[in-house]
């Protein structure tokens, strides 16, 4: 190649190549500052680009729902545990925490951008929310590198659905961007997962709206549904139309908000042990968290507790639990009591049951008898096929043979 070509080729790549030191931009475009007035926040520009940004205080005492917002003191402390289907050591201050939530163009894929980006945290005023909205698409990595000034290895952040979607899609964005890899942080605390753990037996739709609706009381007005928030981004790229953009702030703000009062349910329901939960489906809930994690005395209490509560009638799966649980604790006696419940039935727990009684009676009680009796009743309402059937034949030809 002859080395004139070479130079030119050089030349015309150097042309596309930003100094250090040489702002983007030498004049801010019109429009920006009229993005930033109509939305009532501020623009921050450095040498990347231009990005607005808002801040919003919730004081202490706001309503949301049946609820009010609150520092409680006995949360100042949050423990990681109470976030994790498993037992996980470690605990972070509340004030430490980040509550993060995002607006995209898109579901995913490498043309998905988050031209909003919220973060809340506690202060001693209230509950705070920044957010940080993109005016164009060149101003990308000024946003995604201010956003990074709000995470470090000393703070936890909070989610509903970021391990999944938002936390991705951001370390996506700045790689692309070249700004960064990692979003630092201690903690990542993924609400969704909570919400599903706690509240999914009885509302079935663990949406954050749903949540709040069913949970905390609170009803969203005039709330933009999240498959037309692309397309509000992109009237605003297209024709500078922002009339609807205060709707999808709102409902990044009610987001995150909602975030903090889940947050505190969760907690409450941990260090209460479940006393603080009124609906049995939630309590039933608690206890096989603490069944993950092999905490069957707690189970039992949960449940005993359940059981005390007026005008409450356990289902038979969860009667089923709480005598697996008796039994792990060595409450034979409670357990045996269950089974004889449950086995007046036909259902698959009934089953359960009956196998239960036939397993007890032959190998701790040693009545045969019984245990060939209730082992007979396992077979005939069996729900299964296959190796469940083979194993019960096998049981009953063994008992024949014990009582012959």
């Amino acid at each position: 190649m002859p080395n004139d070509d070479l130079s030119n080729r050089l030349s015309r790549i150097r042309n596309h190549i930003v100094s250090e030191t040489k702002p983007v931009f030498s004049k801010l475009p019109g429009r920006y500052q009229l993005f930033a007035n109509e939305l009532g926040g501020r623009l921050q520009m450095d040498r990347a680009g231009c990005f607005c940004e808002l801040t919003e205080l919730y004081p202490f005492g706001y309503p949301f729902g049946e609820c009010r917002l609150e520092y409680p003191e006995h949360a100042a402390s949050v423990r990681a545990s109470c976030f994790a289907s498993l037992d996980v050591e470690g605990e972070i201050p509340l004030e430490d925490l980040i509550f993060l939530d995002t607006e995209t163009t898109g579901l995913g894929g490498a043309g998905a951008v988050a031209f909003l980006i919220g973060c809340g945290s506690i202060t001693a005023q209230g509950f705070e929310i920044r957010q940080y909205l993109l005016p164009d698409y060149s101003d990308e990595a000024a946003m995604l590198e201010f956003l990074l000034s709000e995470f470090d290895e000393k703070k936890g952040i909070v989610s509903y659905n970021g391990a999944a979607f938002d936390l991705n899609l951001l370390r996506d964005r700045m790689i692309i961007n070249r700004v960064g890899r990692e979003i630092p942080c201690r903690f990542h605390f993924d609400l969704l997962h909570s919400a599903r753990r706690f509240y999914k037996r009885r509302i079935r739709d663990c949406s954050l709206t749903n949540v709040e609706r069913e949970i905390f009381g609170f009803h969203r007005t005039d709330d933009i549904p999240g498959y037309l928030i692309p397309s509000v981004y992109f009237e605003w790229l297209g024709s500078e139309d922002l009339s609807a953009m205060h709707a999808v702030v709102e409902h990044n703000r009610l987001d995150i908000l909602a975030m903090y009062f889940l947050l505190l349910r969760v907690i409450e329901a941990f260090r209460t042990e479940g006393s603080s939960l009124e609906e049995a489906d939630d309590i039933y809930s608690l206890s096989r968290v603490y069944g993950r994690r092999h905490r069957n005395d707690k189970v039992v209490e949960v449940l005993d507790r359940l059981g005390d509560k007026k005008n409450q009638t356990l289902s038979e799966d969860v009667l089923l639990y709480q005598s697996f649980a008796r039994k792990r604790t060595g409450d034979w006696d409670g357990a045996v009591a269950i089974w004889h419940r449950l086995s007046e039935s036909s259902s698959k727990e009934a089953y359960w049951a009956d196998l239960e009684l036939a397993k007890y009676f032959e190998h701790r009680s040693k009545k045969l008898e019984q245990a060939f009796h209730f082992a007979d009743m396992a077979r005939n309402i069996c729900p299964y096929e296959g190796r469940q059937v083979a194993l019960l034949e096998k049981r009953l030809g063994r008992l024949r043979s014990k009582l012959s």
